[in-house]
């Protein structure tokens, strides 16, 4: 990564008030972070029945507990690989930072990746809930 997008990378962190939008390539740079990928069936990415109780997606619980460390990062990767429509599905996650019942850390950084953003590969909805760096 550049220098310049660097540094406005990490004043984004710091602030983390903002779902952050990055090529793929630069997903490493993140230590403490749950990576899903944007294909994620539906089933999986929200909570789902145990027998009465409603109980959160594999993926939440590990966020919760890197949470207690610091700083976490949720990836949502690739997300031009999936259908425009299909994207809508993490607009709860970036617009009100939950997942069904369930609120994300509140020291949680959302960072969506994707590959190539060659033409309209992003869903306008989506693509305006989130920074490009």
């Amino acid at each position: 990564m550049d220098k310049e997008k660097l540094v406005l990378l990490k004043k984004y962190l710091e602030l983390g008030l903002f779902s952050l939008l990055i090529q793929n390539k630069y997903m490493d740079y993140f230590d403490n972070s749950v990576i899903i990928n944007a294909d994620i069936d539906r089933c999986e990415l929200n909570g789902h029945y145990e027998n009465l109780k409603y109980c959160p997606p594999s993926w939440y619980e590990e966020l919760v507990k890197k949470s207690t460390l610091s700083p976490v990062v949720l990836i949502i990767n690739n997300i031009d690989k999936i259908s425009l429509i299909e994207q809508t599905k993490f607009i709860e996650i970036l617009k009100y930072k939950k997942i069904s019942t369930f609120n994300l850390p509140g020291n949680c950084i959302v960072v969506v990746t994707y590959s190539n953003l060659d033409g309209n590969k992003i869903n306008e909805e989506v693509y305006s809930l989130l920074v490009k760096i």
